[in-house]
C-alpha cells in the first residue's frame, strides 16, 4: 500500500471515519472484561492519523469514537435499568443513548479538536485527555469516573503498580503518551528522539512494578476474613413468597462463616430482602454471631434530619452487639438518586416511579473493631470509583478496604468486571487489601499489590475465606497525590518557550 494511496484515503471523510471506528474497536476491546488490555497502547494511533489529515474532521471522528466506546462498554445499563430496574425498555435505551451521545461530545471532541486544530504537543494533549477524564469523574451526571484508560490494566500487575506512585490519572497520562510516541515512530521512523521518548515512557510506566518485585509491600499482620455471597435471584428478592426462605439462606451462610472461626464476616450491600436493622429474625442471628466475630453488612437506614425523614444506604459494623455506621456519600445516579430531579421531576416520576430517593452521607468514617485490630475504610458500591473517597479514611488510619456492593444489577456481562477493575486500582493506589463482598459476584480478595488470590465470579451462594494483610504503609500516591502534574506543567511550559525560540531562530 503506497503512501499516496494512504494519504488520499486519510484525507477523505470516510477514511477518517473508518480510522475512528478502528480506534473505537481497539479501545473497546482493551477495557476490563474483553481481555485485550494491551490494545489500549495503540488504540488512539488510527485516530491520530485521521486528526493529522489535511482536511481533518475532529468533531465527527471524536464523537464517533466516544459514542461507540461508551455505548458498547455501558451496554449493561440496558439490563440494569430495564430488566432489573423495571424501567421501560425505551427509557433504558434512551438513557444509554443520552449518556453515550453526551460523553462522546463533551469528553472526546475537545481532545480531538485540540489535537487537530490547536496543538501537536503530546504532553499537552495527554494532559488534556486526563483532565477530561477528571472532569467526567467529577461533574458528568454527578461524576462518572468509569472506563478511564488506566482501568484497562487491572490484571497487568507489572504495569498496575504504577498507580501506587502516579495514581489512576497518572497511568492514563502515560498510556496516552505511549500512543503518541508510537504514532510518531510510524510517521517519522528515522527520528531517534521518538524511540527515546517511547522507551522513557515505557520505563516510567513499569519502574514502580519492577521496584515492587524487588521490595514487596511490608506487612506481617493478617486477619482471617470471610465474605458471604448470597446469590439468590434478584427477580424473587421482594416476592413475599420467598422472603423467609431467602433470609434463612443468608443466615445459614453467615453461620457457616462463623463456624469457620474467622476474625470478621463481611456481607454485601442489600444482602437481605428486608429492613435489616428492624427485622428480628435477621438481627438475632447477627447479634449472636457478633459476640465472638464482628460482622459488616449493608442496610437501609432512615433518620430524621432537620425535621425531615431521610433514607441512607449504610454500612454497619456489628461488634459484640455494638453498632457503628457509615452512610454512603456518593450516590449512584439513576439508581439511588435522580440527577437534576427538580428540573426533570416528571421524567423521573414517569420512568422510575414515586420511589423514595436516598440521601448522601456527609462525613468519612473508619469502622473500627478494637477486638480484632481491624480499621476498615468503608466503601459502598459505586464509591470505589472515586479515589478521593478512599484517601480520607486511609489518612484517618484505616488498614483495610471493605467494599460492599450489589452487582446483581450488572447481570452477567462485563459491567461486573469493570467494577472489579476499579477496586483493584484503589487497592494499589493506597496499598491496602480490599475485601469485596457482592450479592452474586464478583466477590473477591484484592491484595495491596492488586493481585486477586481468591474470587467467586460465578453467580452461586458462597462463603470465601482468606488471610487478609492489614497494612498501614503509605504509598507515594497516598502521601503526595497527583504531584506529577506539578512536574509536567513546567515541562510543557519549557517546551513551548523552546519551540518559540526555535521558530524565531529559523525565521
Amino acid at each position: 500500500m503506497n503512501k499516496e494511496f494512504m494519504s488520499n484515503f486519510i484525507n477523505k471523510w470516510y477514511g477518517q471515519v473508518i480510522l475512528a471506528l478502528i480506534s473505537a474497536f481497539l479501545l473497546i476491546i482493551s477495557t476490563a472484561g474483553f481481555g485485550f488490555s494491551f490494545a489500549v497502547f495503540i488504540a488512539f494511533v488510527p485516530l491520530l492519523f485521521a486528526l493529522n489529515a489535511k482536511n481533518s474532521r475532529p468533531v465527527l471522528t471524536g464523537w464517533i469514537l466516544g459514542f461507540l466506546y461508551w455505548a458498547v462498554c455501558l451496554s449493561w445499563m440496558m439490563i440494569t435499568f430495564g430488566y432489573f430496574g423495571g424501567a421501560p425498555l425505551p427509557a433504558a435505551f434512551g438513557l444509554l443513548m443520552l449518556i453515550s451521545i453526551s460523553a462522546g461530545f463533551f469528553f472526546f471532541v475537545p481532545f480531538t479538536y485540540t489535537a487537530a486544530k490547536v496543538s501537536k504537543n503530546p504532553f499537552i494533549l495527554a494532559l488534556l485527555f486526563v483532565a477530561l477524564e477528571a472532569v467526567k469523574g467529577k461533574i458528568f451526571f454527578g461524576g462518572v469516573p468509569w472506563l478511564n484508560l488506566a482501568q484497562s490494566q487491572y490484571q497487568n500487575n507489572l504495569i498496575l503498580q504504577n498507580v501506587s506512585v502516579f495514581g489512576e490519572y497518572g497511568l492514563s497520562f502515560i498510556i496516552m503518551l505511549i500512543n503518541f510516541f508510537i504514532y510518531f515512530i510510524i510517521t517519522d521512523y528515522k527520528n531517534k528522539k521518538n524511540y527515546i521518548m517511547f522507551a522513557a515512557a515505557v520505563i516510567i510506566m513499569i519502574l514502580p512494578g519492577l521496584y515492587r518485585e524487588i521490595f514487596p509491600l511490608p506487612y506481617s499482620n493478617t486477619k482471617k476474613i470471610a465474605v458471604v455471597q448470597p446469590a439468590y435471584r434478584q427477580e424473587i428478592k421482594w416476592d413475599n413468597n420467598y422472603r423467609i426462605q431467602i433470609i434463612n439462606q443468608v443466615n445459614s451462610l453467615v453461620l457457616k462463616a462463623y463456624n469457620a472461626d474467622v476474625d470478621m464476616i463481611v456481607l454485601p450491600e442489600s444482602s437481605y430482602p428486608a429492613k435489616v436493622l428492624s427485622t428480628d429474625m435477621i438481627m438475632s442471628v447477627l447479634n449472636k454471631v457478633s459476640e465472638k466475630t464482628p460482622v459488616i453488612f449493608g442496610a437501609d437506614r432512615r433518620l430524621m434530619v432537620d425535621n425531615k425523614s431521610r433514607l441512607y444506604n449504610t454500612m454497619v459494623l456489628l461488634d459484640n452487639k455494638s453498632q457503628s455506621y457509615y452512610d454512603k456519600r456518593h450516590l449512584t445516579p439513576f439508581g439511588e438518586y435522580f440527577p437534576f430531579e427538580n428540573l426533570l421531576a416528571p421524567v423521573k416520576e414517569f420512568f422510575f416511579g414515586p420511589g423514595d430517593m436516598f440521601s448522601a452521607g456527609d462525613k468519612p468514617t473508619v469502622l473500627v473493631s478494637s477486638s480484632q485490630g481491624i480499621k476498615a475504610a468503608p466503601v459502598i458500591c459505586f464509591e470505589s470509583a472515586f479515589s478521593s473517597l478512599i484517601a480520607e479514611p486511609v489518612k484517618m488510619g484505616s488498614n483495610m478496604l471493605v467494599i460492599i456492593s450489589n452487582d446483581t444489577w450488572f447481570g452477567k456481562n462485563q459491567g461486573r468486571i469493570q467494577h472489579l477493575a476499579v477496586d483493584a486500582i484503589r487497592a494499589v493506589e493506597y496499598g491496602r487489601s480490599a475485601v469485596r463482598a457482592t450479592q452474586d459476584g464478583i466477590s473477591a480478595f484484592i491484595m495491596p499489590d492488586g493481585t486477586i488470590p481468591l474470587k467467586e465470579d460465578r453467580q452461586i451462594p458462597a462463603v470465601l475465606i482468606y488471610d487478609v494483610p492489614l497494612t498501614d504503609f503509605k504509598t507515594f500516591y497516598a502521601a503526595a497525590g497527583n504531584i506529577w502534574i506539578a512536574i509536567i506543567i513546567p515541562l510543557i511550559y519549557y517546551q513551548i518557550k523552546r519551540k518559540k525560540k526555535m521558530d524565531i531562530k529559523n525565521g
